[in-house]
């Protein structure tokens, strides 16, 4: 058995005793006595005092966000995470996360700092705000429920952040993390945050509704009570079990519904409400029954939340009626899971399925399902579009940028701007270096690295996707499209050509494959030679130029391709086995290392087209060391 007094005693160095003491009690509620939630903590202490967390306000808001967690039923990974979220901005490092915590809590630690860009958002900017969160929401959940964690505690201790930054702040909160944590239904968060922030912005109208509130509830609450007892006994009489407690509706909703109902406070029947919570959904309906012979509803105040629940998931039966005297009183009856889900959302519904063997899995579908009804709901892209299509990702102040499916660095970099891609040598991925050829996943954060002496180079059409990538590399070197009116291919002869007339050759100098675009050039009377459109060779000037194409018939082509990486022991090997695994017939390979530890690698071998090849080459960029895959 673990011994949780000595542990506590490692934080006792810590202010605000009495709020750690509360989270403590129910960390150790939620997760047991075991060695994983002891780990937990005894390295805590030691993170704050690294990461110069020792002011009251700073471990007072970590503690908050983490009891926030709780609260949700998140896993211990995430709600050490929300302990320890803010470190980073505070001298520590991933590694050092990483070697106390394991590398699951820092790379939660580490997203979480690196999409807080993507939820700062403009309030003219709201189509970009709207992309910044698809970026969140697609990538990891408990990223964004920690940063609305996060936002609720802030939201909570609004007077600890600086005068000057309140206003965008509150903006925020009512703009996007209310809304968001609404749509994933979450009603626990969104509800409290427009409520603290209705109450900061109009302290004068909140008062007086609040007042007004108490002063109705004060006058009917022994009514209210007895309502609860009599239903209590009917329902214990029906031999329907239930439980039921009370709910005051909040100021800021209840202001919402008189100015959208254009009525005085005692025109809102829900303003007090019994929440009424069974075992299943025919219980419900019994209920509802009983409610009905009990006391007169209130005309048109019944919603069926259950057959023809609300866009989000919310799923109930609510009812208004009168009492004995004559006071309104909504009923709410629903099952303790759809009660759970209505305060907690996803969050509720991964604890209530408990950890099963499929539970990850389950939680991303989930996740997923409930981000493609947020965006149809908004009237975004269908699912098609999502997983087929698009790639979003940010550079690292926040801007989003929209890329297609199997995008590089390179796209990347002209999507930026042109004179960026022009001058790119590199880049980093979430903070790591790599080459130009590198896939860009949806939500990277994307850091382009440029150089005043690079230009653009025929490999680059390669492996890039877009067409403004493409474009601005052709117009850089100088190189048209088969067909088109450009300068350089002027000379084209109006007779089309197959690439299996026996007059007619490949070239080695670039080894055009099918799905190239390519130009024949006339060498003699009777002779052609095929390069590709991007060919040094097929630019020059004088090339008497012709229109070819490929046969759909053809086979297999000669081509080569040049692997720069790092020199290590069995790189040779790892390359050659994507070869042999792929059944591609290989003629030659050469290879030849650097005094640097660079190793260059130039193989020759057959494919079919060039779709071919990009698998091949998407294989050879995966392998541990390789830096660039490309053809001449």
């Amino acid at each position: 058995m673990v011994c949780y007094k000595r542990i506590f005693g490692a934080i006792n160095f810590m202010d605000n005793q009495e709020e750690i003491a509360e989270f403590w009690k129910e960390f150790r509620e939620h997760f047991g006595e075991n060695e994983d939630a002891a780990k937990a903590f005894r390295t805590i202490s030691n993170v704050f005092r690294l990461a110069n967390l020792n002011e009251g306000i700073y471990k007072s808001h970590n503690i908050g966000v983490a009891r926030i967690m709780l609260k949700l039923g998140m896993d211990m990974n995430t709600v050490v995470a929300a302990i320890l979220h803010n470190t980073l901005d505070h001298g520590m490092s991933i590694a050092e996360l990483e070697a106390e915590f394991g590398k699951e809590i820092a790379e939660l630690v580490d997203s979480k700092a690196r999409f807080e860009k993507a939820l700062e958002v403009n309030p003219l900017e709201k189509e970009s705000s709207t992309k910044k969160m698809m970026v969140v929401l697609t990538t990891n959940p408990n990223v964004v429920i920690l940063q609305l964690g996060e936002a609720l505690d802030k939201l909570r201790k609004i007077e600890n952040i600086p005068e000057g930054e309140r206003r965008q702040f509150l903006w925020q909160a009512k703009e996007v993390f209310a809304p968001l944590a609404h749509k994933l239904n979450i009603y626990s968060i969104s509800t409290e945050m427009k409520e603290l922030a209705f109450r900061y912005e109009e302290p004068k109208t909140y008062n007086e509704i609040e007042n007004e509130i108490r002063s109705i509830t004060s006058r009917t609450s022994a009514e209210i009570e007895n309502a609860k007892s009599g239903l209590e006994y009917s329902l214990k009489a029906a031999k329907i079990h239930a439980s039921i407690f009370g709910r005051v509706k909040t100021a800021y909703s209840t202001h919402e519904k008189m100015k959208r109902k254009n009525v005085g406070i005692r025109g809102i029947y829900d303003l007090m409400a019994l929440r009424v919570i069974t075992d299943s959904i025919k219980d419900c309906y019994e209920v509802l029954g009983i409610v009905h012979s009990m006391w007169k509803p209130v005309p048109g105040e019944f919603d069926d939340y259950i057959a023809k629940p609300k866009e989000n998931g919310y799923k109930s039966l609510h009812t208004s009626v009168f009492t004995q005297n004559g006071t309104p009183i909504e009923i709410q009856i629903r099952t303790k899971e759809m009660h759970d889900f209505a305060e907690f959302g996803i969050a509720s519904h991964w604890a209530y399925k408990g950890e099963k063997k499929d539970s990850k899995h389950d939680r991303k579908i989930e996740w997923i399902k409930q981000v493609l009804d947020w965006q149809r709901g908004a009237g975004g892209k269908t699912e098609m579009d999502i997983f087929g299509k698009e790639v979003f990702a940010m550079t690292p102040k926040g801007q989003v940028i929209e890329l297609p499916e199997g995008a590089s660095i390179i796209d990347f970099a002209y999507a930026v701007h042109s004179d960026i891609g022009d001058k790119c040598v590199g880049g980093k991925i979430n903070g790591n270096m790599v080459s130009l050829n590198t896939t860009i996943r949806n939500g990277d954060v994307v850091e382009i690295l440029t150089s005043s002496k690079q230009k653009p180079k025929m490999s680059w059409l390669s492996f890039s996707k877009s067409g403004k990538a493409q474009q601005k590399i052709r117009a850089k070197l100088n190189i048209g499209k088969a067909g088109s009116s450009g300068s350089a291919l002027r000379q084209i002869s109006a007779g089309a050509i197959k690439t299996d007339d026996n007059r007619v050759r490949l070239a080695k100098c670039c080894s055009p494959l099918p799905g190239d675009e390519i130009i024949g050039i006339r060498t003699t009377k009777r002779k052609i030679s095929v390069h590709r459109a991007d060919c040094s060779e097929a630019l020059k000037d004088g090339a008497k130029k012709t229109e070819v194409f490929w046969d759909e018939k053809s086979a297999a082509y000669e081509t080569n391709i040049i692997v720069q990486a790092n020199d290590r022991l069995g790189i040779l090997r790892d390359i050659l086995h994507v070869f042999s695994h792929n059944k591609i017939y290989l003629k030659s390979a050469n290879a030849k290392a650097s005094a640097s530890g660079k190793v260059t690698c130039v193989f020759i071998i057959r494919l079919k087209n060039l779709g071919q090849y990009e698998e091949t080459r998407k294989k050879i960029i995966q392998i541990n060391g390789v830096n660039e895959v490309y053809r001449e």
